[in-house]
């Protein structure tokens, strides 16, 4: 995943086009140049209102950049193009503020939901799935319906569905904001277990306990900048 010179302005809180001109002033996000490596492990860290789930947005194709080109899995973004955006998007896992579960289902299928769409048969993903729900504390909330689960259960319900597919890029907006300490230790070893296992990952977080704890790269926003942080070493 590659950024070449990507901007993003807002205007009155819509996006701003080129045709309506731009002014550094309303950039959020300044020519942006980076990369992603393939099966790297990043944090996206930055004051509230930096930029960071407008960058993770733009990423997983749910922003158009005012100015640049976005690469994703070797491919240059076409804004237009839904086919393009449906296929990148099925090697993608994602992890919203707002957890986006649907409320007719339990626990279960809603963490199997990507997997059934995707046309797996239930005796296939069964045991996968109920392992995985296991490792994020739901083991016992199998067939409760989102309306009774707390605010940490949720989060951790819409962590496991996004990780069910064993996706290529995982993209992580706040994952451990409504989840206590230890439970956050825990859900980022399965995030590095999937790195490990290939994965690229991406977490947008304020938790710099968490960043310091794994040791991970930090890419920082600072008035719509993109900085590489050492942990050890502060800003560079």
């Amino acid at each position: 995943m590659a950024f070449h010179g990507v901007s993003l302005g807002y205007d009155l809180g819509m996006p701003k086009t080129l045709a309506a001109g731009l002014n550094e002033d309303d950039l959020i996000l300044k020519n942006l140049n980076f990369e992603l490596p393939a099966g790297s492990f990043h944090f996206l860290t930055g004051p509230s209102g930096s930029g960071k789930t407008s960058l993770l947005k733009m990423i997983y194709l749910a922003q158009k950049p005012t100015t640049g080109v976005i690469e994703l899995f070797g491919e240059t973004i076409r804004p237009h193009d839904r086919a393009q955006t449906a296929g990148l998007r099925r090697r993608l896992g994602i992890i919203f503020q707002d957890f986006r579960l649907l409320e007719h289902l339990n626990v279960f299928d809603n963490a199997a939901l990507p997997l059934f769409v995707h046309g797996a048969h239930f005796h296939e993903y069964h045991d996968d799935v109920t392992e995985l729900l296991n490792w994020v504390g739901l083991k016992n909330r199998l067939d409760a319906m989102p309306n009774v689960l707390s605010g940490g259960e949720k989060q951790r319900l819409a962590i496991a569905r996004a990780v069910v597919t064993r996706p290529t890029l995982i993209l992580a907006d706040e994952p451990t904001g409504n989840i206590d300490y230890a439970m956050g230790l825990r859900i980022m070893r399965l995030f590095i277990e999937l790195n490990r296992l290939g994965a690229t990952v991406l977490i947008a977080t304020h938790d710099e306990g968490l960043v310091k704890a794994s040791g991970m790269p930090v890419l920082e926003l600072r008035q719509g900048q993109l900085f590489q942080r050492d942990v050890s070493e502060g800003v560079r």
